[in-house]
């Protein structure tokens, strides 16, 4: 199941950065896209915690590593989005971006004790090489 969620969001961030370059052709400003869309996308949120009765935590250290999250997520989606509007070809600032899969799944092998085979390890060298043969 989690293949079919990953491919939702696969089209759904593809087609937004597609989105984010044709927007910032038109002049709109990295901060002010991503505000709009946070400000879009709250809603939707909001309206989905309520409606399924999510707890929402409320324990200072979960509460601490959610407000890292948001400045994490604050923080890369803006330079994301300028990396987007100022590439030649919006797909290369995105694979890059993208690497972010490799990277994550290096870190969950150290931190998090993941596994992680010879050929998964093979396939994040691939994707390595793979985006350098794009940007370089």
């Amino acid at each position: 199941m989690w293949q079919w969620n990953a491919l939702v969001a696969m089209i759904c961030f593809a087609s937004m950065q597609l989105l984010f370059k044709h927007l910032s052709r038109r002049g709109v400003d990295s901060a002010a896209m991503l505000l709009m869309v946070f400000a879009f996308g709250t809603l939707p949120y909001l309206v989905h915690v309520r409606v399924m009765r999510t707890p929402l935590p409320t324990a200072g250290s979960l509460f601490a590593l959610l407000a890292l999250t948001g400045l994490l997520a604050y923080v890369g989606n803006l330079f994301s989005v300028r990396a987007v509007s100022e590439a030649p070809n919006p797909g290369y600032a995105v694979a890059l971006v993208s690497l972010q899969a490799a990277v994550v799944t290096m870190a969950a092998v150290a931190l998090q004790g993941a596994s992680l085979s010879g050929i998964k390890a093979i396939g994040v060298a691939l994707c390595c090489l793979g985006l350098a043969l794009l940007v370089i």
